[in-house]
C-alpha cells in the first residue's frame, strides 16, 4: 500500500481523551514511540482494551507494532482528523 502521508505533509488531529475518543481500526494516529523519544503516525490495525496495534502504510519500512507490540493509549497524542493538501507549484 503506498503512504497516505508524506514527510513534510501537514495534518490536523484531534487530541485523544480516552474516555472521550473512540478508537477505530483504520485511523491514523500519533503518538510517542514506545521506545525511542520521537513522535509517530501510523494507522491502527487492532484496538485492545487499553493497547492498539499500529502499522505503517509502507509495511516493508516502517517501524510499528510488528517491531514494538502493542501500544498502550497513555502513549496516543491524537487521531488525525484531515491533512491540508498543496498544490505542486511549477517553477520555471
Amino acid at each position: 500500500m503506498l503512504p497516505s502521508l508524506k514527510e513534510g505533509d501537514i495534518v490536523f488531529f484531534k487530541i485523544y481523551k480516552e474516555k472521550y475518543s473512540a478508537l477505530k481500526p483504520g485511523q491514523i494516529v500519533i503518538f510517542n514511540h514506545p521506545l525511542k523519544n520521537i513522535i509517530c503516525i501510523k494507522r491502527i490495525s487492532l484496538v485492545n482494551q487499553n493497547n492498539i496495534g499500529v502499522l505503517g502504510d509502507n509495511i516493508e519500512f516502517s517501524e510499528d507494532s510488528n517491531k514494538f507490540g502493542l501500544l498502550n493509549n497513555e502513549k496516543i497524542i491524537g487521531i488525525v482528523t484531515s491533512k491540508l493538501i498543496t498544490p505542486k507549484l511549477n517553477i520555471f
